[in-house]
């Protein structure tokens, strides 16, 4: 799930370094719909009590995400000189360090979802979290 967690932070900060400019505008506006998405995941898991607070919060990301990360993977193919090593282009660096606060947040919230992380709901839920973000 970490590896998954991990892709998703690479491509959120894809989709970031790529939101900047009239060419990636449609980049842009995904990236925008998930921000959102992350932050009111970070929110339900920051807000949960208990275990079945932390199922439904992961159910309904993955829910979101089964919607969004097919479009995400097609604006990689659509802009392949985002990805790699390179710098992104200076006018990016900004969105980059977006992308970095975000997965910082993740990482933090994430760590609600480690203390019931022996459960079998919240395996399964994150199982399908990531099985959805290991789709290419």
């Amino acid at each position: 799930m970490k590896r998954a967690m991990l892709t998703a932070v690479c491509v959120l900060a894809l989709v970031l370094a790529a939101g900047c400019g009239g060419k990636y505008s449609d980049v842009k506006k995904i990236n925008e719909e998930y921000i959102e998405m992350v932050e009111s995941y970070i929110a339900a898991l920051d807000k949960a009590d208990d275990k079945d607070d932390v199922v439904k919060a992961m159910n309904n990301f993955t829910d979101d995400l089964e919607d969004i990360w097919p479009r995400m993977q097609e604006l990689r193919e659509k802009y392949p000189e985002l990805e790699g090593n390179e710098p992104p282009p200076e006018e990016l660096k900004a969105s980059m360090e977006e992308a970095e606060k975000v997965g910082a947040k993740i990482g933090t919230s994430f760590m609600k979802v480690m203390q019931y992380m022996d459960d079998p709901e919240v395996q399964a839920a994150q199982q399908r979290m990531g099985q959805v973000m290991m789709q290419q």
